[in-house]
């Protein structure tokens, strides 16, 4: 490829990035993205019941990789989102939506039938408090949410 086709490639990128809003630049930097199994410091576990986690609270580091392995142990279909609570009011949103359809698993969340085990690798961004959530209908509101508190150490 000659320099004036990449010049031209690597102009149209950055006008690309240029049009994506800046809150989701800085969101996505923010509470993090999905990780690499070869970076994974450590596994958590959790266990999806109907209409709550077996775990409410977790503690990360901020950089931290983290292999989450889901395991849905109720009667009904479950989601495992993590994100931000605007990330998580914008889901619910569009859940409400989508009521009775089946969602495709996503970057930062997995949707579990039940008896489904999956895993979700995700490598935390800044500190502050990040959510893992439901958002099956009627879920969220009852309930169905954890607080990931990421940190400089772990607790």
């Amino acid at each position: 490829m000659n320099f004036d086709r990449k010049m031209k490639l690597a102009s149209m990128a950055l006008l690309f990035l240029l049009t994506l809003p800046v809150p989701a630049l800085v969101q996505a930097a923010t509470y993090g993205h999905t990780g690499k199994a070869s970076q994974v410091g450590r596994t958590i576990r959790i266990t999806a019941l109907d209409i709550r986690f077996d775990k409410i609270r977790l503690h990360v580091r901020a950089g931290e990789t983290i292999r989450f392995i889901v395991t849905n142990k109720g009667q009904l279909t479950h989601e495992f989102i993590i994100g931000d609570a605007r990330e998580q009011a914008e889901h619910e949103q569009e859940m409400q939506k989508k009521a009775g359809m089946d969602m495709p698993d996503e970057p930062n969340g997995i949707t579990l039938k039940p008896g489904q085990t999956k895993t979700l690798i995700w490598t935390f961004g800044l500190e502050g408090d990040v959510e893992f959530a439901c958002h099956v209908p009627g879920h969220y509101s009852a309930g169905m949410v954890g607080k990931i508190f990421v940190g400089a150490n772990t607790k």
